[in-house]
């Protein structure tokens, strides 16, 4: 079940099948005279056709789904950010009864390398309202330090700032694996409704993108008894990933809130 009041209240709080035909042949009697025998090569064809157009409507109808998306990417943790994205920016905005209310942006960027006590490590830079964020990540995601407003902050004492710090910087990120969106693209449960606004080329710093923009209408019981949503759901197709790149809470009944989250910029690596 989505607990949309629970979720909301979260991110407030933390800032084909496919089927084969089998045609059907038939075979005619070498005493049967010539027509007998065209007429029933006609009806062989008449009867493939028929099947095919049966088989193309089902298959159609068991495709139809939201998304495909074999090779989907979630940056909720460094590792993750510095091994798929250069640059990587996102916007949220909070929406009380139709009319924007608060709004912030929260970028990240790959910003090298450097061998820190020995050891080798990636620099990650994320940046939220003008303070830069400045953390050593080894391969395995481990931090070997953190810098905040000019003053380094080492090992431990930096892992457990950090896990923090990203949690509350990409809940975004956190709440699409909370909802489960990816499984929800490819099989929607009871009480998701869907439809498709459009499908679009879209460009992310020069590179292209396939955009398909969901309506879904949540309801119960994917959602607590009485309470209903309608969110917009953008899925970037970059040909080998696919994420997520806005969400749009349109209606709700939670205190009248809606909000949108829409990344801005995307490099990849």
């Amino acid at each position: 079940m989505i607990d949309v009041k629970r979720s909301l209240y979260v991110m407030i709080c933390l800032s084909a099948a496919f089927l084969l035909l089998l045609a059907v042949a038939g075979c005619a009697s070498p005493a049967e005279e010539e027509i007998i025998d065209q007429e029933e090569e006609e009806e062989v064809v008449v009867e493939e056709e028929e099947e095919e157009e049966a088989v193309t409507e089902e298959v159609a109808e068991e495709q139809e789904g939201p998304l495909a998306v074999d090779e989907w990417q979630n940056p909720t943790d460094l590792i993750a950010l510095l091994n798929t994205f250069e640059e990587l920016e996102w916007t949220w905005t909070s929406i009380e009864d139709g009319i924007e209310t608060d709004s912030f942006t929260v970028s990240y960027y790959h910003a090298g390398s450097e061998t820190v006590n020995g050891i080798d490590t990636s620099i990650a830079v994320i940046t939220f309202e003008g303070q830069d964020i400045k953390a050593w990540v080894d391969q395995d995601g481990n931090v070997a330090q953190l810098e905040i407003d000019g003053q380094i902050i080492p090992g431990e004492q930096a892992a457990m700032m950090l896990d923090g710090m990203v949690m509350s910087l990409f809940w975004p990120f956190w709440m699409v694996d909370e909802y489960d969106i990816r499984g929800m693209l490819e099989e929607p449960p009871p009480g998701v409704e869907w439809s498709t606004i459009s499908t679009t080329q879209e460009q992310f710093n020069g590179v292209g993108a396939e955009v398909t923009r969901l309506q879904l209408k949540l309801s119960p019981p994917a959602t607590p008894e009485g309470e209903e949503a309608t969110v917009i759901w953008a899925v970037a197709d970059f040909a080998d990933l696919q994420m997520l790149v806005e969400w749009r809470v349109e209606e709700t009944e939670v205190d009248d809130f809606a909000f949108t989250m829409s990344v801005d910029k995307i490099v990849l690596r």
